[in-house]
């Protein structure tokens, strides 16, 4: 499935029971799961939201994307932008 979000927008992602992968096209995303890390996608790279796993995105700028189900050799793309530690 492919969607435009504009700048600021926000969609959930929930792993189900096969997971779910989000892939930038265009633009860039933020995105955060609750592992107390955040993740920025740009073109070209992919989160894979887990089975039972939840996780929010939001376009930084106008940003295109897919939305589909993981391939067996899906090869996601992360880089964590910040690290939170308990007080």
């Amino acid at each position: 499935m492919e969607c435009t979000l504009a700048q600021g927008e926000l969609i959930r992602l929930d792993g189900g029971k096969d997971g779910v992968v989000l892939r930038c096209t265009s633009g860039v995303v933020w995105l955060t799961c609750g592992d107390g890390r955040d993740y920025l996608l740009s073109s070209g790279e992919s989160f894979m939201a887990a089975s039972g796993q939840t996780a929010v995105a939001e376009a930084l700028q106008l940003s295109d994307c897919t939305l589909g189900k993981p391939a067996s050799s899906c090869n996601s793309i992360l880089r964590p932008v910040i690290r939170l530690a308990a007080c």
